[in-house]
């Protein structure tokens, strides 16, 4: 069993690592305390103190970008060793995705993106940006090949449910055994319940949770954002158990349901 460890939201980090208005607005909230503390105690040191919690805040967002700029190196290292591909932005990765959550906003947009073959199977890599309610918000993707259609689902666990949920109205899946609950956003409760099984559930325990969204011939990881290259190599291996471990059942309730769609819909 993988050990449980405190995070942030991921759209909370999202948000802060981005320099979105989250920052600013608790920039302020602490800001505004503090100058009236100052004209009450020592009207002569507020401009220090205001000078000081600016400097807080230059700190905070040169730290986060030189946090940034070392796993992306750490990143590019590992891409090298593995012969893998680096590509600033792949737009038309955007179409092989017609399924929530990718298809939500049509100004989402896709960067960092890397592509490789890792245990036999081709995959695509990268981060995904898109508008949630008003806010810009996003995670990281991983796009594994697959050889049979599987059947439409978005599975999430609650964490990931802020950045990349289809829906307000989620189905809460009864799974034993990983640290998080999860939710069904899109498809049938029991086939994602089978998806599941203990085997499945063992190998998904060991990492960071992980959420993922399906349809035909596409399989989606969905991933929380700015990823050590360690923990960004354990998932990728927990997803491709995950397919590895597929139950048939779910593979013909795929070829069954891509057998009632159009042609073109099922390349």
């Amino acid at each position: 069993m993988g050990r449980r460890t405190l995070r942030l939201r991921p759209d909370w980090v999202w948000q802060l690592r981005e320099g979105s208005a989250l920052v600013f607005v608790l920039w302020f909230a602490v800001a505004i305390p503090l100058v009236v503390i100052g004209l009450l105690l020592e009207p002569r040191s507020v401009g220090w103190m205001m000078l000081a919690w600016f400097l807080v805040l230059v700190a905070f967002t040169v730290a986060t970008r030189l946090a940034e700029n070392r796993l992306r190196r750490n990143w590019e290292d590992v891409v090298e060793q593995m012969g893998w591909h680096l590509s600033a932005v792949e737009p038309a990765l955007l179409e092989r995705w017609p399924f929530p959550p990718f298809d939500v906003d049509p100004d989402a947009e896709v960067f960092d993106v890397t592509v490789g073959r890792h245990r036999g199977r081709e995959f695509w890599t990268g981060r995904f940006r898109h508008r949630v309610r008003r806010r810009q918000l996003g995670f990281d993707f991983l796009d594994l090949e697959v050889e049979r259609p599987l059947p439409p689902l978005q599975v999430l666990p609650a964490s990931l449910a802020s950045v990349a949920a289809a829906s307000l109205l989620p189905l809460k899946l009864s799974v034993e055994g990983l640290p998080e609950s999860y939710r069904l956003f899109n498809g049938r409760e029991d086939l994602a319940l089978e998806v599941f099984h203990p085997r499945a559930v063992e190998a998904l325990a060991e990492v960071p949770p992980i959420g993922f969204s399906c349809e035909g011939r596409r399989f989606v990881v969905v991933l929380a954002a700015y990823r050590d290259s360690r923990t960004a190599l354990a998932q990728l291996d927990a997803a491709c158990d995950l397919l590895d471990l597929m139950p048939e059942h779910v593979w013909q309730a795929g070829e069954q349901w891509a057998a009632t769609r159009p042609l073109n819909e099922q390349a």
